[in-house]
């Protein structure tokens, strides 16, 4: 998934964390379910954290992930997680494309080899509908303020 970069790149372990949580999300999407603000943080060695948020309205929800990256950015001893290293933010929304608005997954990712953060989105259509249930590559969004 390589987003436009001004300098660097995304590092293979930020590309597998960003396809983990759009793999996770066009799963639950594709049984029907919402998969909810889903939030993933790695540190430097690779010991990741992981967290879902779904009791709350859309915007509390992403709120919630960001809080979680924010106040896990030193780490989290009880994980086994030193300092966040890389992080990722997805959720179900929608983009607007040529005047129609189209059901997407939104992520947002970022890491400290990186001049800034970045989004994507996913396309995704008949969710729950079984074998009609399809999405497309991801797509690069925009830069992004990063939250460590």
């Amino acid at each position: 998934m390589g987003a436009q970069q001004n300098s660097g790149a995304v590092s293979p372990e930020l590309d597998e964390m960003v396809c983990d949580l759009i793999g996770y999300a066009l799963d639950a999407l594709a049984d029907g379910e919402d998969p909810g603000v889903l939030a993933c943080a790695e540190d430097a060695h690779g010991g990741r954290i992981e967290a879902a948020f779904s009791d709350d309205g859309e915007e509390a929800c992403i709120e919630a992930a960001q809080d979680f990256i924010r106040l896990n950015r030193n780490g989290s001893a009880q994980d086994g997680m030193g300092e966040i290293d890389r992080y990722a933010i997805a959720c179900t929304g929608a983009v607007e494309l040529d005047g129609t608005y189209c059901d997407a997954i939104l992520v947002s990712f970022y890491e400290r080899s990186l001049p800034c953060g970045y989004s994507a989105y996913v396309l995704f259509e008949n969710a729950g509908a079984g074998d009609e249930f399809a999405w497309a590559e991801p797509a690069p969004a925009g830069e992004e303020e990063p939250l460590i």
